[in-house]
């Protein structure tokens, strides 16, 4: 038997398999996988009071403020960006448990954990001007500009009007894949180029997400594993405090860690040449948007181009050999604080 045939027939259903899945495979597919990723770079590093365990952070214009938890020793405290020196602190009632701060113009809201109480601090004599309640449980806080932005160990992030901490919208925190984001924390509001974002801690994790805060999914994530392990201390010493200084800088600490880092978070998004980082336009990156989807057409139109070719070498093949009787075979085809632990 003669199988003169099968190389023009393999290559014809090779074509069309590869059409096929090409057609079939979805463009999100190739853009998932760049999803996440961002790098983290560490310009420098202060130190950074191993009693204090963080709850909050956040810069307003170039003065740092940090809060702090556990009952009994939680404060509200400004922080010498240079040293590291705690310039002033005040100290919470011992029945408070703080944690997340903004700003608000002249003001500082901090969170309660479990006090459902929200406190409101004139930013230059740290007194108690007011006080709101919430329900449920405080964890992170920032400001976008209009909302104070607010997590509460859940995936859930709640947008409250600064004037009555009444809720107006929420959100629900999720990965590339669809899943729920739990236990979400310490938060920071930035204003980009590209839009507003929300940076993200993850408690008991050594990783900082950016989310869309207008339907919750995570941009990009950052692991910051290798400062964490610079401070390793019991379970409850873990990242938590993000504070933006500007453009793609960021302070970063943890819960009774020794250092506070400013490091450069860019994102997956930035060109090989470095133009493109937190900041970048959408028509800066408009290039990555419509190269793969480029790629899969280039691939499909090869695709096609093998498969009329060898077509026509088979009607030509077919005519030749008529009449000499081959046989020409057809192809075929995460505990939230359990058991009075911190968190």
């Amino acid at each position: 038997m003669s199988h003169a045939g099968r190389p023009r027939i393999q290559s014809r259903a090779l074509a069309l398999i590869l059409i096929f899945s090409l057609l079939c495979t979805p463009v999100d597919a190739v853009s998932e996988e760049q999803e996440i990723g961002g790098e983290v770079v560490v310009i420098r590093s202060i130190p950074h009071d191993s009693g204090a365990f963080t709850q909050g952070l956040v810069m307003d214009d170039g003065r740092l403020f940090e809060s702090t938890g556990l009952f009994g020793e939680s404060t509200l405290r400004e922080i010498d960006a240079t040293s590291g020196e705690v310039i002033r602190s005040t100290n919470l009632e011992s029945s408070l448990f703080g944690e997340g701060i903004a700003v608000v113009g002249d003001k500082i809201f901090m969170l309660t954990w479990l006090n459902q109480t929200a406190l409101v601090f004139d930013m230059e004599t740290f007194n108690l001007t007011s006080v709101m309640n919430y329900e449920g449980e405080g964890w992170g806080l920032c400001f976008d500009g209009s909302s104070l932005v607010m997590s509460n160990g859940t995936s859930s992030i709640s947008f409250r009007n600064p004037e009555n901490f009444e809720i107006i919208r929420s959100i629900e925190v999720t990965d590339s894949g669809g899943n729920e984001v739990i236990m979400i924390n310490e938060l920071e509001c930035v204003r980009t180029d590209s839009g507003d974002k929300i940076f993200a801690n993850v408690w008991q994790e050594d990783r900082i997400l950016m989310i869309d805060p207008s339907n919750g999914s995570v941009i990009e994530e950052f692991d910051v594993s290798f400062l964490s392990s610079q401070n390793l201390g019991d379970n409850n010493e873990v990242l938590n405090g993000i504070a933006h200084n500007g453009s793609s800088e960021y302070w970063i600490t943890g819960k009774n860690w020794t250092s506070m880092y400013l490091v450069e978070l860019t994102t997956s998004l930035q060109s090989a040449d470095g133009e493109c980082h937190l900041d970048c336009s959408p028509d800066e990156s408009f290039e990555t948007e419509w190269l793969s989807p480029a790629i899969v057409l280039a691939l499909v139109l090869t695709g096609i181009a093998i498969f009329m070719k060898n077509g026509a070498t088979g009607n030509k093949d077919t005519r030749e050999s008529s009449n000499r009787h081959d046989e020409q075979p057809t192809a075929t085809p995460q505990m939230q604080r359990s058991g009075g632990e911190d968190r």
